[in-house]
């Protein structure tokens, strides 16, 4: 049985691993700058601090084998209702194809729901082709262009 759950501190290094695994898939190699697991405990604390911040991990038989973020964001357009930006979505290669990412982004969406967003929002790299297909599959679309500037 999978259960999505809020991620805890003990889980950092195990959401890493993933990481690496989504980096492969076409992100920038954020794993090769010079970093500490302090950089990783602040930066968990900071998005336990700041509200609307959720950061999620799918876990089957005691094993992380998936995470997300998810953000509620205020705003002031579309009547004032808040919008969900869904991040650094990844399942490990092994679980892939089982359901669990499903299982993830429907979590995602029901908490946007919750919480009144009027949409749910997620880049993927252009690269990612298989990652597109599953998420023209749960029935997001491909509505827009995205940009990036990384720093």
């Amino acid at each position: 049985m999978v259960v999505i759950r809020p991620a805890i501190e003990s889980d950092i290094p195990r959401i890493l691993e993933l990481y690496v695994q989504l980096a492969a898939g076409g992100s920038p190699d954020e794993m090769d700058k010079d970093d500490s697991p302090g950089d990783y405990q602040k930066a968990f604390s900071n998005i336990y601090a700041l509200p609307g911040c959720e950061l999620l991990v799918a876990e089957e038989s005691g094993e992380v084998v998936g995470t997300t973020m998810l953000m509620i964001v205020p705003n002031l357009s579309h009547k004032g209702l808040p919008w969900a930006i869904v991040e650094n979505v990844v399942i490990d290669e092994k679980c892939r194809r089982s359901g669990i990412g499903k299982l993830l982004m429907d979590y995602c969406a029901d908490r946007a729901k919750e919480a009144g967003c009027y949409k749910v929002q997620l880049l993927s790299n252009k690269r990612r082709n298989e990652a597109h297909k599953f998420y023209n599959s749960i029935g997001y679309e491909a509505s827009a262009e995205g940009f990036r500037l990384y720093l």
